[in-house]
């Protein structure tokens, strides 16, 4: 049985994402672009770049959004996701998740999912609210200016980086009529991988 992997998971999500913003209306995709610029992933290669950079504080131009696979979302046009994985002193990787949400015009929230910081307060894998992405170079303009964005930082109870991932795709499109869906139609030729996943999905929300 094949052992679980996050870049490929990643990378076959991204595949199905980019299929859907391929169809997405002209509107939609101007919008998206009013507020991430260029920094949009419109094809596999531009994604699989993106999945398989380690970000050493100068390569932010080669790290684009991920389209994420289009579902229902009462409130949500679009969205999309950021991998940034670093390498830490002592050499090991950490990979931290941004997510991107179109709400309305050019209205956006954002969200940080977050290995733990060196610092006491956020020393936790956790999610929180961002006013800026992609290292703060893109600024988010739906959160209200009296709304905090430090706190409250929610625990995520796992670093795992595929965790981490089911945990935000989860939270876009529901669970059983939504992530399940999804790793069924990625994994649809791939069916002895599809039940790795489902079994790490159901094992965390169960």
């Amino acid at each position: 049985m094949s052992s679980p992997d996050y870049i490929e998971l990643m990378r076959l999500y991204a595949r199905r994402g980019i299929a859907d913003w391929n169809k997405a209306r002209g509107d939609i995709r101007l919008r998206a672009a009013t507020c991430l610029g260029n920094a949009i992933a419109e094809n596999e290669p531009q994604a699989n770049i993106t999945i398989h950079t380690l970000y050493n504080g100068a390569n932010a131009d080669l790290l684009r959004f991920i389209p994420m696979a289009k579902h229902p979302s009462k409130g949500i046009d679009r969205c999309f996701f950021l991998p940034v994985r670093e390498k830490q002193s002592g050499g090991n990787e950490t990979v931290a998740f941004e997510l991107f949400l179109l709400v309305e015009r050019t209205d956006c929230l954002a969200f940080r999912f977050e290995p733990a910081h060196s610092r006491p307060v956020h020393n936790y894998q956790h999610m929180q609210l961002s006013r800026s992405m992609l290292r703060k170079t893109i600024p988010v303009t739906g959160i209200p200016s009296w709304l905090p964005d430090t706190h409250p930082a929610f625990p995520m109870l796992t670093s795992d980086p595929l965790k981490v991932f089911l945990c935000m795709v989860t939270a876009v499109h529901g669970y059983e009529a939504g992530c399940i869906t999804v790793l069924q139609d990625i994994f649809a030729n791939r069916p002895g991988e599809l039940g790795v996943y489902l079994d790490i999905l159901k094992g965390m929300l169960s």
